[in-house]
Order: structure tokens, then sequence, then C-alpha cells
């Protein structure tokens, strides 16, 4: 896979697992007053802010010269990663929209810790793919 391909796969899953999340708020059956609607979609959004301005910031800022392609197989294990640190925020945000009873507290300490306690799962793979070195240079200083 090439470091293009691997990079628009991560933004992808990003924005999937936001996508998700948020439309799994939108069409919610349980009664949330409007200010805990607010709080559980700002929670949401500050969860993703960092990790998709580190991806679209690179993108946007990528220089012209070309990007070397990562170890063979990394990519993969990068996309599983980030995968499944979607996955340990987005259950539990569907599971809370269709659920009768359930608390907006509750979900927010949840995104806050897994947040916050997960974030290693998706650190390193920002940091290769979207982070500078990941350019092969030819510059003549």
């Amino acid at each position: 896979m090439t470091m293009n391909r691997a990079r628009y796969g991560l933004m992808g899953m990003f924005f999937l697992g936001l996508i998700v999340q948020l439309v799994a708020l939108f069409h919610i059956r349980t009664a949330m007053w409007p200010e805990e609607f607010q709080s559980v979609l700002l929670r949401i959004l500050g969860i993703y802010s960092a990790q998709l301005g580190v991806v679209l910031g690179s993108i946007f800022a990528q220089p012209k010269h070309r990007l070397s392609n990562p170890p063979a197989g990394l990519a993969w294990v990068a996309l599983g990663l980030v995968l499944f640190w979607n996955v340990l925020l987005a259950w539990r945000t569907i599971a809370f929209s269709i659920a009768e009873q359930d608390s907006p507290a509750d979900l927010m300490k949840y995104l806050d810790s897994i947040a916050a306690s997960s974030s290693f799962l998706v650190a390193g793979s920002l940091s290769f793919f979207f982070g500078r070195s990941t350019h092969a240079h030819s510059s003549t200083s």
C-alpha cells in the first residue's frame, strides 16, 4: 500500500468513526435535554478534533515531493489500530442511542476515559503517517 493510500485510509476511518457516532447521536430514542445533547456532541467533536486536525493539517500542508512508502504491512496495522480505537468509542454511543434508559453523563464519562486511555492506539500511527519524517527528502541545502 502506498503512503498516500494509507493516509487517506486513516483519514477515512477517523471520519467514518465520527460520522457513525454523530448519526447515532442524532437518532437517539431516549429523551435528552438540549444542554445534554450539546455536551455530548461537543465531547465527541472534541475527541476527534486532535486526530482529524493532525490528519487534515498534514494532508493540506503536504509538499509536492513524493512520499516514501511505508514498510510492508505497517499500513494495515495502523488501519486496524485506528479501527479498533473507533470501535471502542462508537459502540458506546450506538448503545446509548438505542437504550431505553441511559445517562448522557455516563456516556460522557465513558468517552472521556476511553479516549484518554486508548490514545496510544492512534498516536503512533498519526506520527508515522502524518509526521514530517514520512517525506522522502531530496533537498539540496
